[in-house]
């Protein structure tokens, strides 16, 4: 009896060291998407963000 509850506490062990390492892949995954979403966005976000630097009084045209 006691070796099958070292086996499963072993195997519980086991599984949580797999679910540290599917939350780290999930968090890269995640990092990566907010990363080329960041950079599709870059341009328009540049554009919108001179435009209102225009249209506020005494703010730079360019901000590059």
């Amino acid at each position: 009896m006691m070796n099958i509850s070292l086996k499963l506490l072993g195997r519980r062990r086991g599984q949580r060291g797999a679910t540290a390492l599917e939350y780290a892949l999930v968090m890269a995954f995640v990092a990566v998407g907010v990363l080329a979403a960041l950079n599709s966005l870059s341009g328009s976000l540049l554009t919108t963000i001179q435009g209102v630097g225009t249209t506020v009084s005494g703010a730079p045209a360019n901000l590059t």
